[in-house]
């Protein structure tokens, strides 16, 4: 009894292992994103012509510039993560797809549609996918693969929650307000995730990845990857045939 006393008392003491608060914050993180990015455009576009009587062609014209250039930005994420982080990114990306979204729900004439979905389809991609990868990989190595599908259900959620709500908020106040209400309080929620998790790094808090507790020296013999940037990729037979 007393050997069980003390081992539960030295769980108790052992600091909670900080991957996990990530991962649900990655989960909230691409339920807003997506949320508002992948599964909100649809309906932008009914809102759109239902508000202007623009032509079909134009506004889905601008929902592809909305994709597009998203995976545009996707291919500078990772030099922005470096030097700024993942939290920092994100913030940015809540901010500009809001202004993407209320430009959306305000735009008087044709090309500020284009306008808008520029901002809205590279802000939203900030909070997407790379952003789950880099915000989870420090923390998980062999438990990665589960991290990342847990994460991931939030984008699936994010249909579930916010393609309802748009509807509901857009035919109860109107599209700008709708579009304020929901950027605003992602903006919040992605800073608050910024601040409290994603500032945080392994090396910070003394954890190491997966919560391990096994010294370095002991899993010393494990080779690191090598890695393979720009062109070399190429060369590399499991990209490929990926």
């Amino acid at each position: 009894m007393r050997t069980q006393a003390a081992a539960t008392r030295r769980d108790r003491s052992q600091p909670v292992f900080h991957g996990r608060h990530v991962v649900r914050a990655a989960f909230v993180l691409a339920m807003c994103g997506w949320g508002i990015g992948f599964y909100g455009p649809p309906i932008y576009l009914h809102a759109v012509i239902a508000r202007t009587g623009w032509p079909l062609a134009w506004v889905s014209a601008a929902v592809t510039v909305h994709f597009v250039f998203g995976a545009l930005v996707v291919a500078r994420l990772p030099r922005w993560h470096a030097r700024f982080g993942v939290g920092p990114c994100a913030v940015a990306g809540a901010v500009a797809s809001t202004l993407g979204v209320l430009g959306w729900a305000q735009c008087s004439q044709p090309w500020q549609l284009l306008v808008a979905a520029l901002a809205s389809g590279g802000g939203w991609v900030a909070m997407g996918a790379v952003a789950i990868n880099a915000a989870i990989a420090p923390w998980f190595v062999h438990a990665r693969p589960a991290a990342l599908a847990t994460a991931y259900n939030g984008a699936s959620i994010g249909g579930v929650l916010f393609s309802p709500l748009w509807v509901a908020l857009i035919g109860a106040w109107g599209f700008g307000p709708a579009a304020l209400v929901i950027g605003l309080t992602t903006i919040v929620v992605t800073g608050g995730l910024s601040r409290r998790v994603f500032a945080q790094t392994p090396q910070s808090l003394g954890q190491r990845p997966d919560g391990d507790d096994t010294p370095p020296a002991a899993t010393a013999a494990a080779p690191a990857a090598a890695a393979l940037p720009g062109r070399l990729l190429w060369r590399d037979r499991c990209f490929r045939t990926l």
